[in-house]
């Protein structure tokens, strides 16, 4: 998150650099411009030690612009080692004078708390002060934050009402996120056309992960006729310029051949290079090839090492493949603590997989003493999610009488449905029981 929320403070920074440059010399004396002046030109060289020089000088003097960029200069670490404190001072000074740009800024520092106390409160409050007056970013971010529904009630109408103004001043993040809104139908009524459109903005300016819903539009036939060969060209198009997506579908894509020839050894290509930009479900995807031996030589150093990078960005398919390592001992020690934490870790993002983990442990004392209770409480949760795994596992709960009430009705239920997900312990135990 906060290297995301960083992209979204440079796009601020450039897109304010302009207006400073424009406006700044004609604030305050001649001896204030010529600061500045002197600043821009060190700044354009990449002179920053002279730049924040000037710069100071200026904004000391009272001037907004000069302030805002000082600021920028100590928040970015240029010319000076990186000082939030200072940072949020100057971008206060201008803030106070009204710097829209500033106060976006300093919005930004709230919400991650850097060289303030942390503040959703005031985070709003400043963004709300720059959205008003035109700013852009300051727009999309209050549109990003009722649309997740950190630091204000959620609310998609809101989203899109801030995600559309921010769009209306062609924002590219803004453009992409409005789309998926008109995509899935969230806060306004759901327009095909006007998604594809908003994707289409995006990437015109510049935000080429667009490229990627706009082939998963295609993929599945959303707005348009379905096209796998026209997705891949998008996700191509997307990988082709870095995306860290884009890579990651265009190697499903080769993996099952999906609008390409399938290739193996193609898809195991891209999954590298989406896992080397940090893609955490490219990294379990290319852990579980390294396990497996599928498309690479069969490696389980490789494997727990993808697993561990993909669990530390906490997704949860990562998590549960780290602890099944770790349970298992595939490339390090048996560690049931470890693989329990894990565990545990996946099963609260409501993944399936981990939930039943966790089930199999109480089961079967693994790693923590029988306890056939909670057993049954996280295969039901499993269960819920319609996993057969878990289906299968409680209806043997039921039918034993282990940790519920035994019922031998309502274990046929639940083996029925397992066997409907594709479980052939379950399709055994309802020729067993005369039920098939």
């Amino acid at each position: 998150m906060r290297d995301f929320l960083r992209k979204c403070f440079l796009l601020a920074l450039c897109l304010a650099l302009v207006s400073c440059a424009v406006f700044a010399a004609a604030e305050g004396t001649d001896e204030v411009g010529e600061w500045i002046d002197q600043a821009w030109k060190a700044f354009d060289v990449g002179d920053y030690e002279t730049s924040l020089r000037c710069f100071l000088l200026a904004a000391d003097s009272g001037n907004q612009y000069a302030q805002y960029m000082a600021a920028s200069q100590y928040a970015m670490g240029l010319g000076v080692d990186v000082d939030y404190e200072k940072a949020a001072m100057y971008y206060q000074l201008a803030a106070d004078q009204g710097n829209a740009a500033a106060c976006q800024a300093l919005g930004e520092m709230y919400f991650r708390g850097d060289g303030v106390e942390q503040s959703y409160d005031k985070s709003v409050e400043y963004s709300l002060m720059a959205a008003d007056a035109g700013n852009a970013q300051a727009q999309y971010d209050l549109g990003w934050m009722y649309d997740y529904g950190v630091g204000v009630e959620q609310s998609d109408e809101k989203a899109v009402e801030y995600y559309q103004l921010a769009a209306d001043q062609d924002h590219a993040k803004a453009l992409q996120n409005l789309g998926l809104m008109f995509e899935e139908g969230r806060g306004v009524e759901r327009d095909y056309e006007k998604a594809a459109e908003c994707y289409s903005r995006a990437v015109d300016q510049g935000l080429y992960a667009a490229w990627v819903n706009l082939g998963y539009m295609y993929e599945n036939g959303l707005g348009f006729e379905a096209s796998l060969e026209t997705a891949a060209e998008y996700y191509r198009k997307a990988a082709d310029q870095g995306d860290d997506i884009g890579l990651l579908d265009l190697a499903v894509m080769y993996e099952f051949g999906k609008g390409v020839d399938p290739s193996i050894e193609k898809a195991v290509e891209y999954y590298q290079l989406s896992a080397d930009k940090g893609n955490a479900i490219a990294q379990f995807y290319l852990g579980q090839m390294y396990d497996f031996g599928d498309g690479v030589d069969q490696d389980y150093d490789k494997a727990l090492m993808y697993y561990r990078l993909s669990a530390e960005q906490e997704y949860a398919p990562g998590q549960c493949a780290l602890g099944q390592a770790y349970q298992f001992g595939i490339g390090v020690n048996i560690d049931y603590e470890k693989a329990l934490m894990y565990y545990r870790l996946s099963a609260e993002q409501e993944y399936a997989p981990g939930q039943w983990a966790l089930g199999q442990a109480y089961q079967f004392g693994i790693g923590v003493d029988i306890d056939y209770e909670k057993a049954a409480e996280y295969y039901a949760l499993a269960a819920d999610q319609g996993d057969p795994d878990g289906l299968e596992c409680l209806g043997y709960l039921y039918l034993e009488g282990l940790g519920v009430e035994q019922s031998r009705e309502k274990a046929v239920e639940l083996y029925k449905l397992a066997a409907a997900g594709g479980s052939e312990e379950a399709r055994n135990q309802l020729l067993i029981l005369g039920e098939q």
